[in-house]
């Protein structure tokens, strides 16, 4: 899975000097101020990590059981790992499930206004048709569209490359979290899954606030 920072500012570093302004009396008596301004823009700096991870897995027995992981991992930067910590060998079944707690950190000048993206990256099939992808903000709440309908609490195979909804504003020295969650439905279309593959992206969009607060 890619994660993806997109880190705009709205202005380069600026150097200005304004010097010789002159002013006298018939050029007998002159004076001479210099006046330096210097403007230098400010920094996007986002950190992205995962605080939590939760997923169930087949024990000796054949049994669903859940694991658990508090380890803060970096996403910040472009990695091989994925969110979820899935490898070519990790395999899902019906009412199993991957979640993960996601921490968005503003280490930065600037405050932000950031958006989560769920893209499906490959067609649709009868697995994506029965994974329930949902996200929640850090008070368990659903994030919904401006008619306040939840708009990740959806089936995988419904979120195409455009699914985006921005999610929240993040102030200097601010932090915000997010829940991520993939589950398998138990359903008569089970079997219909069975051997399929398909992948999806995950990506957090940080952009810098560019309109005076009112």
């Amino acid at each position: 899975m890619r994660k993806k920072r997109v880190l705009l500012l709205s202005c380069a570093v600026i150097l200005l000097c304004l010097c010789m302004i002159v002013g006298g009396t018939y050029a007998l008596l002159t004076e001479q101020v210099v006046t330096n301004h210097h403007l230098k823009a400010g920094t996007l700096d986002v950190t992205l990590e995962r605080t939590a991870l939760e997923y169930t897995k087949l024990d000796d027995s054949g049994r669903l059981v859940v694991i658990s992981n508090s380890d803060v991992v970096d996403f910040t930067n472009l990695t091989t790992e994925n969110i979820f910590g899935l490898t070519g060998e990790t395999k899902l079944v019906p009412g199993g499930y991957f979640q993960a707690t996601m921490r968005l950190t503003n280490n930065g000048d600037v405050a932000f206004d950031y958006s989560v993206q769920v893209k499906l990256k490959t067609e649709s099939n009868a697995f994506a048709e029965q994974l329930q992808v949902s996200v929640v903000d850090g008070e368990g709440n659903p994030i919904v569209d401006a008619n306040g309908v939840p708009v990740f609490d959806k089936k995988l195979s419904e979120l195409g490359t455009a699914q985006s909804i921005d999610t929240g504003t993040m102030l200097k020295a601010g932090a915000d979290t997010f829940t991520v969650r993939v589950a398998f439905l138990d359903s008569d279309e089970n079997n219909d899954a069975q051997g399929l593959e398909t992948k999806f992206d995950l990506v957090v969009t940080a952009t810098q606030q560019t309109s005076p607060a009112q």
